[in-house]
C-alpha cells in the first residue's frame, strides 16, 4: 500500500527516465537552477513585501520583469494564466458589456465570461484544412466584427495557438486601437518569443494592451507561475490590481514568485547564449526530421495559410495525416517503447514542447525514436476528412453566465435538436467549440458530432464521452446570476 500515492507516482515517473517534451518548461529542473528552494516557502513577514500592495522586493522584481519582457507594468501570477485571463476580462468589461472573443479561446476565457456576465461575440479562427488544425485569426474577420459590434469594449485573441501558430497581431492591434478599444492577447505559449529573433513577434511588440503569458509552459519556471503584462493608456492599472486581488490566492506562494524572479535573472544573465544554443539544436533537429517518410514535421511552410502569420519552431508539431494510425497511438508508442512523453496528441497530429531547458541528448532521443516509429508506419494517401471542416457559430439562446445558473438534465443526443445545451462540445483537434453552454443544437451540428464520434475524435467538455446523451438546459435557475 502506498502511503504517499501522488508523491510515489511522481518519483516513479522521474525514475523511469522518461524524457519530458511537455510542460513545465524547466524540464524537471534541468533549466531552473533555483538554490535552496524549500527555504523560500515563506509568507508576508517583515521585509518580504506583499503581492497585493508591493513596495519592496516584489515591486522591484515585477519592474525588472517588465523591463525584460518589454511591458510598462508586469504582475506576477501564482494561479497560472487562468487568473490573468479572468483579471483581463473583469478589468475591461462589466456585466452586459460586449466582448469580441476568439472562438478557440482557452476554457478560462469562458469562465471569465461566466463570472463577469459579459456578452460574447465570437471571432472564428481560420482552419488549416489540410491538417485539420486551427490556424490564425484573420484581420479581415476582426475588422468585420468591430464594424458589426461597435459597442464592444475589447477584443480577446489567442496567439500563438497550442500548435504554435500566430496571427497578424500588428494589423489587428491597429484596427482595434483605431476604435479606441482594448486588445487582450492570451500568449500563454509565447513567453519565450522575446528571447530570439527567429521566434515570432511578441504580442507586446505588436501593440497589444494586455498580454498574459504562462511562464511555466515555455520558460524555466514552476508550474502555475505566469505573468500579466500591460502597456498603453487604455487599461486601468488600479482595476488590474483590484481584480487580481479578487481572483488570485490570498496566500500567494513566495516560492512561485521567487521562481519567476530567478527565471528572469537567469534569462538576463545568460539568456542570449542559452537561446542561441537552443535554436542551433532546433534547426539541427528539424533538418534531421525532414527525411521522415510517413510522419511530417510541420514548420514555416504553412505561413500564409489559414491566416497564419508566423510559426513557433520550438513546437514539435508532427502530422500523421499520411500515416495508417492516429497521432494518439504514435504518442503511446513513444511513451511505452522509447520513454518519451509528448504534450498532447489527436487523431491527425501530436505536439511536443521544447524549451531552452532541453538537453541535446533529449533531442537526439526524440530523433532516433521518431525514425524508429516512422519505419513501423505504413503510408496512405491523404484525403480531406471530417477534421478539415470549417465550423460556424450556432444560435445563442442564453449567455454562458445565464446557462451556468440554469438547471440542466440529460437527454438523448438524437433528441437534442432545438434544445439549448448546458455543456461544452469541443472536438479536439482543432479545439474550437462546436457548442458553448446556452447555444442551440441543430440538425447540422448533431450530424457533425455523430460524424466526429464515428471518426474517433475526442469530444471534451461533455459529461457523457460516448455521445449517447447531452445536457440540455431547463428554465429553472439554480440561483441568482
Amino acid at each position: 500500500m502506498n502511503y504517499a500515492p501522488l508523491y510515489d507516482a511522481l518519483r516513479s515517473y522521474y525514475n523511469q527516465n522518461i524524457y519530458p517534451f511537455h510542460t513545465p518548461g524547466h524540464k524537471q529542473g534541468r533549466g531552473l537552477q533555483l538554490p535552496h528552494p524549500m527555504t523560500l516557502d515563506l509568507t508576508e513577514v517583515e521585509g518580504l513585501d506583499n503581492l497585493y500592495a508591493p513596495t519592496g522586493p516584489i515591486a522591484q522584481a515585477q519592474k525588472l520583469a517588465a523591463r525584460l519582457f518589454g511591458a510598462e507594468d508586469t504582475y506576477f501570477l501564482v494561479n497560472g494564466s487562468t487568473v490573468g485571463i479572468l483579471t483581463a476580462i473583469a478589468a475591461t468589461c462589466g456585466p452586459e458589456d460586449t466582448l469580441l472573443v476568439a472562438r478557440n479561446s482557452h476554457r478560462s476565457v469562458y469562465s471569465g465570461m461566466i463570472m463577469t456576465g459579459v456578452k460574447p461575440k465570437y471571432i472564428m479562427p481560420d482552419v488549416l484544412t489540410e491538417y485539420g488544425l486551427t490556424g490564425g485569426i484573420s484581420p479581415k474577420e476582426v475588422e468585420n466584427k468591430l464594424a458589426q459590434y461597435p459597442e464592444a469594449k475589447a477584443v480577446l485573441l489567442v496567439s500563438p495557438t497550442y500548435e504554435g501558430f500566430t496571427s497578424d497581431l500588428s494589423t489587428i492591434a491597429q484596427m482595434v486601437h483605431e476604435q479606441d478599444k482594448i486588445l487582450i492577447v492570451d500568449e500563454a505559449h509565447g513567453a519565450h518569443f522575446k528571447f530570439h529573433v527567429d521566434f515570432p513577434m511578441t504580442a507586446l511588440q505588436a501593440g497589444a494592451d494586455i498580454v498574459i503569458q504562462s511562464t511555466h509552459k515555455t520558460l524555466p519556471a514552476f508550474t502555475q507561475t505566469a505573468m500579466l503584462h500591460v502597456q498603453g493608456h487604455r487599461v486601468s492599472r488600479d482595476k488590474i490590481r483590484e481584480r487580481l486581488s479578487l481572483f488570485q490566492s490570498s496566500s500567494p506562494s513566495y516560492l512561485f514568485m521567487a521562481g519567476l524572479d530567478y527565471c528572469r535573472y537567469q534569462l538576463e544573465k545568460r539568456g542570449r547564449e542559452d537561446f542561441n544554443l537552443f535554436l542551433e539544436s532546433l534547426y539541427f533537429f528539424r533538418e534531421k526530421l525532414a527525411s521522415l517518410q510517413v510522419l511530417e514535421l510541420v514548420g514555416k511552410e504553412v505561413i500564409g495559410q489559414g491566416s497564419i502569420a508566423d510559426v513557433d519552431l520550438s513546437k514539435i508539431l508532427l502530422s500523421t495525416r499520411y500515416a495508417d494510425t492516429y497521432g494518439t497511438e504514435v504518442e503511446r508508442i513513444l511513451r511505452r517503447s522509447h520513454q518519451i512523453q509528448m504534450e498532447l496528441s489527436g487523431p491527425r497530429h501530436l505536439v511536443g514542447i521544447s524549451t531552452v531547458s532541453d538537453e541535446t541528448s533529449g533531442f537526439k532521443r526524440l530523433v532516433d525514436s521518431l525514425f524508429t516509429v516512422d519505419r513501423l508506419l505504413k503510408k496512405k494517401e491523404f484525403s480531406t476528412d471530417i477534421l478539415s471542416k470549417s465550423l460556424s457559430i450556432p444560435k445563442t439562446r442564453y449567455t454562458p453566465r445565464e446557462a451556468n445558473f440554469m438547471e440542466h438534465s440529460p437527454c438523448l443526443m438524437a433528441d437534442s435538436v432545438g434544445e439549448a445545451i448546458g455543456e461544452f462540445v469541443i472536438p479536439y483537434p482543432p479545439g474550437i467549440p462546436l457548442l458553448v453552454p446556452g447555444e442551440v443544437m441543430t440538425e447540422e451540428l448533431l450530424k457533425e458530432i455523430q460524424d466526429l464520434l464515428k471518426g474517433g475524435v475526442s469530444l471534451i467538455g461533455m459529461g457523457d464521452t460516448t455521445g449517447e446523451t447531452i445536457q440540455r438546459l431547463e428554465d429553472r435557475k439554480r440561483g441568482a446570476p
